[in-house]
């Protein structure tokens, strides 16, 4: 049986010194010389039939540590099949292609469950000074410095001018050389102060029409909410609206009409306003429809007057047709 040279020669090396019998550390090699008749399997002698059996166990003791490759299996040409468990299967065949889910689209993520915080007292004082501020700029507060336009404010303009400044003295001074004009020097204030009345009318009107239609309409509501803000806060100070001739009319309504009418009539002469008012609503209450058909066409006539100029001089409708369109 073939075995490896070295394992012979080790093999050899042991049978030449059985004969002083020396004692082995490993039993599976050790070899004696001595062969002894008989069947006796208690002892360790060996006969020598059974060398070839000794051999066998020294060399597999031998190559213990390396392990044989497995013999490969003969080729068949078939390309061998992937095992799959039955589970597997069972549970790929049961399963069906699910349709796709639509995709959410992704919320805005807003914490509903926390509570705004509320503005601090430097945050409110802040926006209501910006707000003040924007209210002042639309309201065009800066209109065109105006002269004196009566005698006493020349006479006072130029005192204030000798004095420095000092406007207690220079009053007081004003209100003594006006009260002793003569009347070629009343004359000639008065003269000047017609021209100066002329020209605050003209730089008036020449800054009106530097801003559109629209921007006088917007500053004059501006001014109202200024005055109401004022009002409201114990303070005396009015702002007087400013004076654009392009400015549209409010309509007028069909009693209006006829109250103009019976005013002008002079039958109400020697009565106060609450009085004429009184007499001419109950005039106004016993009309038949007949008769108040003429001062409602007027009215109507109006309306359409107003609707075709607020559209000419704003450029959009009155706020009254834009809320009956929403």
């Amino acid at each position: 049986m073939p075995f490896s040279r070295s394992l012979a020669k080790q093999l050899l090396a042991r049978s030449a010194r059985s004969l002083t019998r020396p004692v082995s550390s490993n039993p599976l090699l050790r070899v004696d010389g001595n062969y002894a008749t008989g069947n006796d399997d208690s002892n360790h002698a060996y006969k020598p039939s059974n060398l070839e059996s000794v051999w066998k166990l020294a060399r597999t003791y031998a190559t213990a540590a390396a392990k044989p490759a497995g013999r490969p299996k003969q080729h068949t040409g078939r390309t061998p099949a992937k095992r799959t468990p039955k589970a597997t299967k069972e549970a790929t065949s049961a399963k069906k292609p699910a349709a796709k889910k639509p995709k959410k689209k992704a919320a805005s993520k807003t914490k509903t469950g926390a509570a705004k915080k509320k503005p601090t007292k430097s945050a409110l004082l802040k926006k209501a000074r910006t707000d003040q501020a924007d209210l002042k700029a639309a309201a065009l507060l800066e209109e065109p410095k105006q002269l004196p336009s009566n005698p006493y404010q020349i006479i006072l303009v130029q005192e204030t001018k000798g004095n420095k400044g000092n406007v207690t003295t220079s009053a007081a001074a004003a209100s003594n050389k006006y009260k002793n004009l003569a009347l070629e020097e009343r004359e000639r204030y008065n003269h000047e102060a017609n021209q100066n009345k002329s020209k605050n009318e003209e730089a008036y009107k020449r800054w009106v029409q530097s801003h559109s239609a629209l921007e006088i309409r917007n500053a004059n509501n501006a001014r109202r909410l200024l005055n109401r803000k004022a009002k409201a806060a114990g303070k005396k100070k009015h702002i007087k609206p400013i004076h654009d001739d392009r400015a549209v009319h409010q309509p007028r309504n069909a009693y209006s009409y006829f109250f103009k009418e019976r005013n002008d009539s002079g039958d109400l002469n020697g009565m106060s306003v609450a009085e004429r008012g009184k007499l001419v609503g109950q005039e106004w209450k016993n009309l038949s429809a007949a008769e108040k058909k003429p001062y409602e066409d007027q009215a109507a006539a109006d309306k359409t007057r107003y609707l075709e100029e607020y559209k000419t001089v704003y450029g959009d409708d009155p706020p009254s047709v834009k809320r009956q369109t929403k």
